[in-house]
């Protein structure tokens, strides 16, 4: 045979930092232009509002009709944050960071709890715990390349790269709340969270597992308990001792009345497959699923789950809506964001006959916090404030968008 065979294909090479570099960005800059909005937390007057894998924005609220950018936390690989006491708790890839916040607009990272967080972990492949020592990949120098053929001893297939330790981790991960009062000891978080703090301890979902920690030594959070929930979990929501966990598949309700550090599961509703923030009140959870991809749904539906009994709920009624995400509720009012759909208001005086008393078509939405007469939400391109104190005249007073 005198043929040559030849390959093209594109390779990418890791760009590295030792992991103490990598950590040495962990840090406030200044404000950054609103590119990929992902999750929403108010504290005091400022709202957090993070920049998907990138890190958190911190807009100053004390006007909410003119909301402004003053700084960014520069938080590679962050996903999710719980704010308590002046302190912030945020993951870093696999890492969780805990900031101090006492200043918002200069948050400062006083510890790195190391690679608590397994699913996102940029520990791959690492054989020392020396943070100068660990690579990590901060980005990646792709190009074009022919090479012959080379077969490759075991299996006869060409050899199209070479290995390289921690390939695995990226550079950044893709894209896919009463803001006037004084400084509250916890802060908000909107419904699409994946932490969540009551006293002393911080509750956190990842992929499969619920987790617990003990953050009574505010920088030094220690770990107490892993349970598996079910696979695709996706949010977490607090009402006093209960603790709501949604998934692909349903609601998992935990008590920690009796065992905070080691919640017991009271309950469960299970519901068609899709994605599934959830929010609840006393007597009743208020469910969204929608046919995200990424879900693998089909449903585009709000339902309203009697949980009066947890270990016995049922579901009470279901509202077809466009493609409903994000929700919060601030006494009879429930606010649901339809994506495309916009934000709808609905009184829930008779839950099994819910009346939509405003349909706000601004902008395309996907989560929100509603208090005191101000839903704050977050939108595709940035954030959307509006003024409900008159609830039959919701208007919005403020935009602040890419």
């Amino acid at each position: 045979m005198k043929d040559k065979i030849r390959y093209t294909y594109r390779i990418s090479t890791p760009v590295y930092e030792t992991l103490a570099q990598f950590r040495e960005t962990v840090k406030t800059v200044a404000a950054a232009a609103i590119s990929s909005p992902g999750k929403i937390g108010v504290y005091g007057k400022y709202i957090f509002m993070s920049e998907a894998g990138k890190g958190i924005h911190v807009i100053d609220n004390s006007d909410p009709s003119n909301p402004k950018n003053i700084s960014f936390i520069n938080i590679p690989g962050n996903q999710d944050f719980a704010i308590t006491g002046n302190v912030m708790y945020a993951d870093c890839y696999s890492d969780l960071v805990s900031f101090d916040i006492s200043d918002p607009s200069n948050a400062v990272a006083k510890n790195f709890q190391v690679n608590v967080f397994p699913y996102n972990s940029i520990y791959y492949g690492a054989s020392s715990t020396d943070p100068d020592l660990i690579n990590v990949v901060i980005s990646w120098i792709s190009h074009d390349t022919t090479v012959d053929y080379t077969p490759n001893s075991s299996n006869g297939y060409p050899v199209l790269y070479d290995g390289c330790a921690n390939c695995y981790t990226l550079a950044a991960v893709p894209s896919a709340y009463a803001a006037n009062s004084s400084a509250a000891a916890t802060g908000t978080n909107g419904s699409l969270s994946r932490f969540t703090i009551i006293n002393n301890y911080l509750y956190t979902v990842d992929y499969s597992n619920f987790n617990t920690f003990n953050i009574s030594n505010n920088f030094q959070p220690a770990s107490t308990n892993q349970v598996m929930v079910d696979y695709h979990v996706e949010t977490i929501y607090p009402f006093k001792d209960k603790l709501f966990v949604g998934t692909n598949n349903g609601v998992y309700m935990y008590n920690i009345a009796s065992s905070p550090n080691a919640p017991a599961l009271q309950g469960e509703f299970t519901h068609v497959r899709g994605c599934d923030p959830v929010i609840a009140d006393g007597n009743y959870a208020y469910v969204t699923i929608n046919d995200s991809s990424a879900c693998l749904g089909f449903n585009n539906e709000l339902q309203v789950v009697n949980i009066q009994d947890m270990s016995n709920s049922f579901l009470v009624q279901s509202y077809q809506l466009t493609h409903p995400i994000g929700l919060s509720k601030d006494n009879l009012n429930l606010f649901v964001c339809d994506g495309k759909g916009g934000l709808r208001v609905f009184n829930t005086t008779d839950i099994s006959n819910l009346n939509m008393i405003a349909d706000l078509q601004d902008a395309e939405v996907y989560d929100v916090i509603a208090a005191n007469g101000l839903a704050i939400v977050l939108g595709k391109n940035g954030l959307y404030e509006y003024d409900y104190t008159d609830i039959n005249n919701i208007h919005l007073i403020s935009k602040l968008i890419n």
